[in-house]
């Protein structure tokens, strides 16, 4: 029988489809037993990205250690995106495995050192990979727009929320602008406001500069 290494990896940009360890290494040992293989080494990267060359994955570094050691020239993988998610990840990986003759294979027997179906497959791993990463950006920007909409909505000015549940504001505002124009300073509209114990929309006494911003029409809160 023909002695083989089998490779498993999972990895953060798999998406919600992703093989398991359990799931590649069934495929694999299915594989092994119908094409008659020995699995005498595993190397399992659990977690570990697809744009990462195999020699900087903790366990992918030791499975080409072992090739390059001992007589064993075949590994089984459970397809492409295990052994890399861009194409420079999967043909730094093939092109040392051409290079020492070392026969690299899916689980379903496709040969990932062919010059045709391995750059195919390391294509259309990057593409699966680049789409994911798309995906996933693309839901984070919308998670961000709806989350500022929201801190947004709860940033009126004082007095200009379109909610009829401040409107209690827009009396104090229409208050404090009344007064301001029969020629109480900012200071006195302050006492006077403080002392009848007219707080902000926090609950917290009126000071002169968030008068000063209600006149002015600013941005901040009170």
């Amino acid at each position: 029988m023909t002695k083989c290494y089998l490779y498993l990896r999972t990895s953060g940009d798999d998406g919600k489809l992703k093989a398991g360890i359990p799931v590649q290494r069934d495929a694999c040992t299915t594989y092994a037993k119908k094409a008659e293989f020995e699995i005498v080494g595993e190397f399992v990267d659990d977690g570990v990205t697809g744009t990462k060359p195999m020699y900087a994955r903790p366990q992918g570094k030791l499975l080409i250690a072992a090739l390059l050691a001992d007589g064993v020239k075949t590994v089984l993988c459970y397809d492409a995106k295990r052994i890399g998610r861009t194409q420079p990840a999967f043909w730094s990986f093939a092109g040392l495995c051409r290079e020492n003759g070392i026969a690299l294979l899916a689980s379903d027997g496709t040969d990932l050192l062919d010059s045709v179906q391995g750059g195919v497959n390391g294509m259309l791993a990057e593409m699966d990979r680049n789409a994911i990463v798309a995906r996933l950006a693309a839901g984070k920007k919308v998670a961000r727009a709806k989350d500022k909409s929201k801190r947004l909505e709860g940033r009126w000015p004082y007095g200009q929320h379109p909610s009829h549940e401040h409107d209690d504001e827009r009396k104090i505002v229409a208050r404090i602008e009344e007064m301001h124009a029969k020629g109480m300073n900012v200071y006195r509209i302050v006492k006077t406001l403080n002392t009848e114990g007219v707080v902000t929309r926090t609950g917290k006494k009126f000071r002169i500069n968030i008068v000063n911003r209600i006149l002015e029409r600013g941005t901040t809160n009170a």
